[in-house]
Protein backbone atom coordinates (compact mmCIF):
# COMPACT_ATOMS: atom_id res chain seq x y z
CA UNK A 1 0.00 0.00 0.00
CA UNK A 2 2.49 2.70 1.13
CA UNK A 3 4.59 2.16 -2.78
CA UNK A 4 1.04 2.39 -4.45
CA UNK A 5 0.90 5.93 -2.51
CA UNK A 6 3.94 6.73 -3.04
CA UNK A 7 3.29 6.36 -7.00
CA UNK A 8 0.17 8.11 -6.54
CA UNK A 9 2.01 11.04 -4.87
CA UNK A 10 4.57 11.01 -7.75
CA UNK A 11 1.63 10.92 -10.75
CA UNK A 12 0.20 14.29 -8.72
CA UNK A 13 3.50 16.10 -8.41
CA UNK A 14 3.73 15.05 -12.31
CA UNK A 15 0.17 16.28 -13.26
CA UNK A 16 1.25 19.35 -11.23
CA UNK A 17 4.08 20.25 -12.74
CA UNK A 18 3.42 19.69 -16.28
CA UNK A 19 -0.10 21.93 -15.50
CA UNK A 20 2.27 24.67 -14.04
CA UNK A 21 4.62 24.32 -17.25
CA UNK A 22 1.57 25.12 -19.45
CA UNK A 23 1.96 29.33 -19.94
CA UNK A 24 -1.58 29.12 -21.06
CA UNK A 25 -3.60 28.10 -18.30
CA UNK A 26 -4.73 31.30 -17.73
CA UNK A 27 -6.06 31.90 -21.34
CA UNK A 28 -8.24 28.44 -21.01
CA UNK A 29 -12.20 28.90 -21.29
CA UNK A 30 -11.74 32.34 -22.38
CA UNK A 31 -12.72 34.04 -25.61
CA UNK A 32 -12.78 37.68 -27.85
CA UNK A 33 -10.93 40.38 -26.57
CA UNK A 34 -10.67 38.89 -23.10
CA UNK A 35 -8.89 36.09 -24.59
CA UNK A 36 -6.63 38.61 -26.49
CA UNK A 37 -5.79 40.35 -23.29
CA UNK A 38 -4.86 37.32 -21.35
CA UNK A 39 -2.32 36.54 -24.27
CA UNK A 40 -0.99 39.72 -24.47
CA UNK A 41 0.34 39.62 -20.70
CA UNK A 42 1.29 35.64 -21.14
CA UNK A 43 2.92 36.87 -24.08
CA UNK A 44 4.47 40.20 -22.31
CA UNK A 45 5.83 38.48 -19.23
CA UNK A 46 8.53 36.34 -20.15
CA UNK A 47 9.77 38.48 -23.53
CA UNK A 48 13.23 39.59 -23.01
CA UNK A 49 14.14 42.21 -25.30
CA UNK A 50 16.89 41.49 -27.86
CA UNK A 51 19.75 43.53 -29.40
CA UNK A 52 18.60 44.16 -32.49
CA UNK A 53 22.13 42.68 -34.30
CA UNK A 54 21.28 39.69 -32.42
CA UNK A 55 18.50 38.82 -34.89
CA UNK A 56 20.87 38.35 -37.86
CA UNK A 57 22.94 35.68 -35.39
CA UNK A 58 20.14 33.77 -34.54
CA UNK A 59 18.31 34.16 -37.97
CA UNK A 60 21.13 31.28 -39.13
CA UNK A 61 19.78 28.76 -35.96
CA UNK A 62 16.10 29.74 -36.22
CA UNK A 63 15.33 30.04 -39.58
CA UNK A 64 17.64 27.07 -41.06
CA UNK A 65 16.29 25.25 -44.08
CA UNK A 66 15.53 21.62 -43.04
CA UNK A 67 11.87 21.34 -44.60
CA UNK A 68 12.27 22.74 -48.39
CA UNK A 69 15.43 21.93 -49.53
CA UNK A 70 17.21 20.50 -46.10
CA UNK A 71 20.74 22.55 -47.15
CA UNK A 72 20.83 24.74 -44.25
CA UNK A 73 20.44 27.95 -46.07
CA UNK A 74 18.35 30.73 -44.63
CA UNK A 75 14.29 30.00 -45.36
CA UNK A 76 13.61 33.34 -46.95
CA UNK A 77 9.40 33.67 -47.34
CA UNK A 78 9.69 35.90 -50.11
CA UNK A 79 12.26 33.84 -52.41
CA UNK A 80 11.96 30.29 -51.17
CA UNK A 81 10.83 28.43 -53.85
CA UNK A 82 8.45 25.35 -51.67
CA UNK A 83 8.41 23.26 -55.02
CA UNK A 84 11.93 23.02 -56.13
CA UNK A 85 15.38 24.56 -56.47
CA UNK A 86 15.50 28.32 -55.50
CA UNK A 87 16.60 30.86 -57.46
CA UNK A 88 19.72 31.68 -55.03
CA UNK A 89 19.74 31.07 -51.57
CA UNK A 90 21.84 32.96 -48.09
CA UNK A 91 24.30 30.32 -46.19
CA UNK A 92 26.81 32.86 -44.36
CA UNK A 93 26.70 35.63 -42.01
CA UNK A 94 28.76 37.91 -44.50
CA UNK A 95 25.71 38.20 -47.07
CA UNK A 96 23.86 40.73 -44.89
CA UNK A 97 23.00 43.45 -46.76
CA UNK A 98 24.83 46.48 -47.48
CA UNK A 99 24.21 48.25 -50.99
CA UNK A 100 22.12 46.02 -53.55
CA UNK A 101 20.05 46.66 -56.79
CA UNK A 102 18.51 43.42 -57.53
CA UNK A 103 17.46 39.94 -56.11
CA UNK A 104 19.99 37.76 -54.87
CA UNK A 105 22.73 40.19 -53.58
CA UNK A 106 21.83 40.12 -50.21
CA UNK A 107 19.70 39.37 -47.04
CA UNK A 108 17.95 41.46 -44.51
CA UNK A 109 15.73 42.03 -41.36
CA UNK A 110 12.25 42.37 -42.14
CA UNK A 111 9.54 43.66 -40.12
CA UNK A 112 6.13 42.20 -40.81
CA UNK A 113 4.51 45.30 -39.16
CA UNK A 114 6.51 48.06 -40.41
CA UNK A 115 9.30 49.61 -37.84
CA UNK A 116 8.83 52.82 -39.11
CA UNK A 117 5.20 52.25 -37.76
CA UNK A 118 6.71 52.11 -34.23
CA UNK A 119 9.33 54.44 -34.80
CA UNK A 120 11.95 52.02 -34.51
CA UNK A 121 11.01 51.22 -30.95
CA UNK A 122 12.47 48.06 -28.78
CA UNK A 123 10.90 45.23 -28.06
CA UNK A 124 9.13 45.42 -30.97
CA UNK A 125 12.19 46.04 -33.86
CA UNK A 126 14.18 43.18 -32.50
CA UNK A 127 10.80 40.88 -32.12
CA UNK A 128 11.68 37.29 -33.55
CA UNK A 129 7.91 36.42 -34.10
CA UNK A 130 7.56 39.35 -36.59
CA UNK A 131 11.13 40.37 -38.01
CA UNK A 132 11.90 37.34 -40.76
CA UNK A 133 15.78 36.87 -43.23
CA UNK A 134 14.62 38.00 -46.77
CA UNK A 135 15.78 39.29 -49.66
CA UNK A 136 17.01 42.95 -49.04
CA UNK A 137 15.54 43.86 -52.67
CA UNK A 138 12.16 42.41 -52.31
CA UNK A 139 12.10 43.99 -48.54
CA UNK A 140 13.00 47.17 -49.95
CA UNK A 141 9.86 46.62 -52.86
CA UNK A 142 7.64 45.57 -50.37
CA UNK A 143 8.70 48.60 -47.96
CA UNK A 144 5.84 49.71 -46.12
CA UNK A 145 3.03 48.34 -47.76
CA UNK A 146 0.05 46.91 -46.47
CA UNK A 147 -0.57 42.80 -47.29
CA UNK A 148 -3.40 42.00 -49.05
CA UNK A 149 -4.57 40.16 -52.48
CA UNK A 150 -3.35 41.35 -55.73
CA UNK A 151 -5.28 41.96 -58.92
CA UNK A 152 -3.37 43.15 -61.15
CA UNK A 153 0.71 42.97 -61.09
CA UNK A 154 3.18 45.86 -60.95
CA UNK A 155 6.45 43.62 -59.96
CA UNK A 156 6.65 40.11 -59.01
CA UNK A 157 9.32 38.39 -57.20
CA UNK A 158 11.38 35.26 -58.50
CA UNK A 159 9.39 33.43 -56.16
CA UNK A 160 5.55 34.33 -56.99
CA UNK A 161 5.53 37.00 -54.35
CA UNK A 162 3.47 40.23 -56.24
CA UNK A 163 2.91 43.76 -55.49
CA UNK A 164 0.12 45.44 -57.06
CA UNK A 165 -3.33 46.71 -56.78
CA UNK A 166 -6.31 44.91 -55.55
CA UNK A 167 -9.81 45.04 -54.30
CA UNK A 168 -9.73 44.00 -50.53
CA UNK A 169 -12.87 45.24 -49.14
CA UNK A 170 -12.77 48.75 -49.16
CA UNK A 171 -9.37 49.44 -49.74
CA UNK A 172 -8.26 50.59 -52.93
CA UNK A 173 -4.54 50.53 -53.26
CA UNK A 174 -0.41 48.63 -53.45
CA UNK A 175 -0.78 45.97 -51.70
CA UNK A 176 1.88 43.34 -51.14
CA UNK A 177 0.87 39.45 -51.36
CA UNK A 178 3.65 36.93 -50.82
CA UNK A 179 3.06 33.12 -52.24
CA UNK A 180 0.83 30.56 -50.35
CA UNK A 181 2.82 28.75 -48.78
CA UNK A 182 3.62 31.94 -46.26
CA UNK A 183 0.31 33.51 -45.93
CA UNK A 184 -0.63 31.57 -42.88
CA UNK A 185 2.90 32.51 -41.54
CA UNK A 186 2.46 36.05 -42.01
CA UNK A 187 -0.77 36.57 -40.80
CA UNK A 188 -0.02 34.27 -37.44
CA UNK A 189 3.07 37.20 -37.17
CA UNK A 190 0.41 40.21 -37.31
CA UNK A 191 -2.05 38.59 -35.33
CA UNK A 192 0.79 37.80 -32.51
CA UNK A 193 1.95 41.41 -32.67
CA UNK A 194 -1.96 42.80 -32.54
CA UNK A 195 -1.67 40.43 -29.26
CA UNK A 196 1.52 41.40 -27.95
CA UNK A 197 1.75 45.03 -28.59
CA UNK A 198 -2.45 45.71 -27.54
CA UNK A 199 -2.15 48.22 -24.76
CA UNK A 200 0.73 50.01 -27.82
CA UNK A 201 -0.41 49.44 -30.68
CA UNK A 202 -3.50 52.24 -30.77
CA UNK A 203 -0.93 54.73 -30.75
CA UNK A 204 0.94 53.29 -34.09
CA UNK A 205 0.01 54.53 -37.60
CA UNK A 206 -0.06 52.34 -40.43
CA UNK A 207 -2.68 51.96 -43.72
CA UNK A 208 -3.51 47.74 -41.58
CA UNK A 209 -4.85 49.55 -38.60
CA UNK A 210 -8.21 50.81 -37.38
CA UNK A 211 -6.55 52.60 -34.24
CA UNK A 212 -8.09 50.68 -31.66
CA UNK A 213 -6.46 48.18 -29.07
CA UNK A 214 -8.92 45.39 -29.68
CA UNK A 215 -9.45 44.47 -33.19
CA UNK A 216 -6.55 46.39 -34.20
CA UNK A 217 -6.71 45.47 -37.92
CA UNK A 218 -9.60 47.22 -40.17
CA UNK A 219 -11.94 45.14 -41.47
CA UNK A 220 -10.77 44.45 -44.99
CA UNK A 221 -7.18 43.34 -43.12
CA UNK A 222 -9.17 40.94 -41.08
CA UNK A 223 -10.62 39.28 -43.85
CA UNK A 224 -7.99 38.50 -45.58
CA UNK A 225 -5.20 37.70 -42.58
CA UNK A 226 -8.34 35.05 -41.78
CA UNK A 227 -8.71 33.69 -45.09
CA UNK A 228 -4.68 33.39 -45.10
CA UNK A 229 -5.15 31.66 -41.42
CA UNK A 230 -7.21 29.05 -42.71
CA UNK A 231 -5.69 28.04 -46.22
CA UNK A 232 -2.51 27.81 -45.12
CA UNK A 233 -2.21 25.90 -41.59
CA UNK A 234 0.60 25.93 -39.02
CA UNK A 235 3.79 24.26 -41.01
CA UNK A 236 6.85 22.57 -39.23
CA UNK A 237 8.51 25.69 -40.31
CA UNK A 238 6.41 27.35 -37.87
CA UNK A 239 6.34 25.16 -35.14
CA UNK A 240 10.72 24.74 -35.40
CA UNK A 241 10.55 28.69 -35.49
CA UNK A 242 8.06 29.01 -32.63
CA UNK A 243 10.30 26.62 -30.50
CA UNK A 244 13.68 28.06 -31.23
CA UNK A 245 11.79 31.56 -30.63
CA UNK A 246 11.36 30.67 -27.35
CA UNK A 247 14.70 29.80 -26.28
CA UNK A 248 16.16 33.38 -28.36
CA UNK A 249 13.79 35.83 -26.25
CA UNK A 250 11.62 33.97 -23.87
CA UNK A 251 8.36 34.13 -25.07
CA UNK A 252 6.11 32.46 -27.78
CA UNK A 253 3.53 32.85 -30.46
CA UNK A 254 0.10 31.67 -29.04
CA UNK A 255 -1.69 31.39 -32.24
CA UNK A 256 1.26 29.00 -33.59
CA UNK A 257 0.32 26.44 -30.14
CA UNK A 258 -3.03 26.96 -31.01
CA UNK A 259 -4.17 28.29 -33.94
CA UNK A 260 -7.90 28.16 -33.20
CA UNK A 261 -7.76 30.65 -31.03
CA UNK A 262 -7.21 33.15 -34.03
CA UNK A 263 -10.71 32.45 -34.82
CA UNK A 264 -12.28 32.48 -31.21
CA UNK A 265 -10.72 36.55 -31.00
CA UNK A 266 -11.49 37.61 -34.53
CA UNK A 267 -13.83 35.74 -36.64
Amino acid sequence: MRFRYVIFLLGLLFIYKSFGADPYRKAYGKYAYSLKSTLKKITKKNHHSRDYYDLSLAFFQIDKDEEYETDHSLIDIYSENPFGADDYNYTHFNQRCGEYSQEGQCFNREHIFPQSSFNKDYPMKSDIFHVYPTDGFVNGRRGELPFGEVQKIHWQSKNGSKIGTGVNGDFRGRVFEPIDEFKGDIARSLFYFATRYEDQIKNFEHKMLDGSRKRVYKKWVIDVLLRWHKNDPVSSYERRRNNAGEKFQGNRNPFIDHPEWVELIWD
